[in-house]
């Protein structure tokens, strides 16, 4: 039986909104779709969703402060954003679990999506319990947090599981499209831009490093291509 997931739809633009539906029905999601954020915000707090899909757009509204509530009340959601706005994509891609840019082809989102909640779905019957340390960092991956002599550090749920396959490969070259099948779960034949990675590999080296212009743990050795060292 085909797998079935549960997704609000937050989306202000109705032909948008109504052809996101129509193509994550057609592929055995549940869908409730809403132009209010006010109304998708309360549901989506209320934990019942597989997945929150997020325009960015939405006149009124600060994104990041709409994530920011919903995982304070259930930090596994999964959120994918959709953004127009170049400049705010790195807080995005923090913010959520993954982004796309505007336009976009609906049934490359409904793939990633279901890649996503399907390898989601994976990891959280797989808990992490390991304590990593990395120099003078040591994470606690059960938490999400970390301890170094600069203080408390807060990782995202997809932060701790980059960080740990990163340190699973140690001494080895590992590539963006490695982590977005590894981690994200997509599969490789899907052509999925990579800013989602770098900005949390970006984000990553900014929480860990001592000095984040010249990493000692994560370098970047090419486009899309990291040696890590730890």
């Amino acid at each position: 039986m085909e797998e079935r997931f549960k997704t609000i739809i937050i989306e202000h633009e109705e032909s948008v909104r109504q052809g996101l539906v129509a193509v994550f029905e057609h592929h055995h999601f549940d869908v409730e779709a809403t132009d209010s954020v006010a109304s998708g915000y309360e549901k989506a707090r209320s934990g019942g969703f597989d997945l929150v899909l997020l325009d960015s757009r939405v006149a009124g509204i600060n994104a990041l402060e709409v994530c920011a509530g919903i995982r304070g009340q259930h930090p596994g959601q999964v959120i994918f954003m959709l953004t127009a706005d170049s400049s705010n994509q790195g807080l995005m891609a923090l913010a959520a679990d993954d982004y796309s840019s505007v336009p976009f082809a609906y049934t490359d989102l409904v793939q990633r999506a279901k890649a996503l909640l399907r390898r989601t779905r994976l990891q959280h019957k797989t808990a992490l319990t390991e304590t990593l340390s990395i120099g003078d960092v040591t994470i606690d991956t059960a938490s999400a947090t970390g301890q170094c002599p600069r203080g408390a550090i807060v990782f995202t749920q997809r932060e701790i599981r980059v960080l740990y396959y990163l340190c699973e490969q140690r001494g080895k070259t590992v590539e963006a499209h490695e982590l977005l099948n590894q981690v994200w779960g997509y599969p490789r034949y899907l052509n999925t831009e990579i800013r989602a990675v770098e900005i949390h590999i970006a984000s990553l080296i900014h929480k860990i490093e001592v000095d984040a212009e010249n990493p000692q743990y994560i370098q970047q050795v090419g486009e899309g291509a990291y040696q890590i060292d730890f």
